[in-house]
């Protein structure tokens, strides 16, 4: 009688009716934002920030235990491993910065995309068909994720990288 999407769809309206209850019960706030979301937000980190603090050694302050929304273009992708449930990806997301209006800094960090949730987002090398979920090179994506640690390429120039936990396709 009614379709699963159905269902899917009722249990989201209700999950964020049930969470915005609180919100208008709670007049007297004065910011508008959810409570606590720095506990598990970390919404003032960048691609940059992110990037300067690895690459200075200052990790220490860099939460492990918060996400991050970050945007950043698409500049590599690797696929690890194609089979969906032990699906396997790492993108390299760049963003760059003009200092001075003179000098362009670029900054990476490397996202891995791992389980199904996130197969067929990179294709397999020489595939001709594209993936409706596909995230496409030298696209703008915004991305969820947790910070890992970094990683260190043969120059020793250290990098941040990321689990994502979702993605969005900004632009193409």
């Amino acid at each position: 009688m009614y379709s699963a999407a159905f269902f899917r769809r009722f249990v989201l309206i209700l999950l964020v009716g049930s969470l915005a209850l609180p919100l208008f019960s709670q007049s007297a706030r004065t910011t508008g934002s959810v409570p606590d979301f720095d506990e598990f937000v970390a919404f003032e980190y960048t691609i940059d920030d992110l990037a300067e603090n690895v690459a200075a050694g200052e990790v220490a302050d860099i939460p492990k235990d918060r996400y991050m929304i970050l945007d950043g273009i698409v500049s590599s992708r690797q696929l690890i491993s194609p089979q969906e449930n032990d699906y396997f990806g790492i993108l390299e997301l760049s963003s760059g910065d003009w200092k001075n209006g003179e000098e362009l800094f670029m900054y990476r960090c490397y996202v891995q995309l791992i389980g199904p949730g996130f197969a067929g987002t990179i294709p397999e090398p020489r595939s001709r068909t594209s993936s409706p979920n596909e995230i496409p090179l030298h696209s703008h994506i915004l991305l969820i994720g947790r910070y890992l640690g970094y990683g260190e390429d043969q120059q020793g120039n250290r990098f941040p990288v990321l689990e994502a936990v979702d993605f969005r396709v900004l632009q193409q």
